[in-house]
């Protein structure tokens, strides 16, 4: 009678709870980021997190757009998705009310990551000559958020093509309508709000003295 090791513990934990959190988390995108967002910002009543969960809605209501235009060029010919692959947050007693469950063309998912990618890499590059000035602790943060970034949005790209829930097709339209949404709603946003709306991290701004670029000092109150 064989007993079960450590290691088939391990594993079995590993591929049961572990993967199948991994993959319902990824599933809920973007409705739970939209909610994570709005919640934070309600904690902290920081504008980036505030805008953010605007720029979700955006690109939500713009994949509707989308959809429908696809829809009517080309009918509704795409099959029914599986449940697995749907995206958000399941409602099977009122489905119909569900705003983007009506087509699902192209992607939901990777246009949502996309767009999402693009827009916080935007935010971060916008910052970059600070994180630099601010020295070497800083300095090397935005490579590394923008790699994060990437991986993250590969990976989930990857894991839906895998899956069977989006063919290569229809994952480079999704990517590339999600990447100029996110380029269209930064800008729209950024010129609205402010370059402040951008700041995620609560830097501080870059003023020059004059056009000659005089150094910047920065003087703390009298504590005496």
């Amino acid at each position: 009678m064989s007993s079960t090791t450590l290691w088939d513990k391990f594993v079995s934990f590993m591929g049961g709870s572990v993967l199948t959190a991994i993959d319902e988390i990824q599933r809920l995108i973007p409705d739970s980021i939209l909610f994570g967002t709005l919640f934070l910002y309600v904690l902290t009543n920081n504008i980036s997190f505030g805008v953010f969960g605007i720029f979700i809605f955006e690109i939500m209501t713009s994949h509707k757009l989308i959809s429908w235009v696809f829809s009517q060029t080309t009918g509704d010919s795409r099959p029914k998705i599986a449940n697995e692959c749907r995206v958000g947050f399941r409602t099977p007693r009122f489905d119909v009310g569900r705003i983007l469950s009506i087509y699902n063309f192209p992607s939901e998912g990777v246009f949502s990551v996309s767009s999402m990618a693009t827009y916080l890499g935007l935010a971060m590059g916008s910052f970059k000559e600070t994180m630099v000035a601010m020295g070497s602790e800083w300095d090397s943060r935005f490579a590394v958020a923008l790699g994060f970034i990437l991986t993250f949005t590969t990976l989930f790209i990857i894991v839906r093509f895998m899956r069977g829930c989006d063919t290569f097709g229809e994952i480079s339209i999704a990517t590339i309508l999600g990447i100029l949404s996110g380029l269209l709603f930064y800008a729209i946003n950024k010129a609205i709000f402010g370059q402040e709306s951008m700041n995620f991290l609560g830097l501080p701004f870059l003023v020059q003295k004059d056009k000659e670029g005089s150094p910047i000092y920065v003087c703390s109150t009298d504590s005496t």
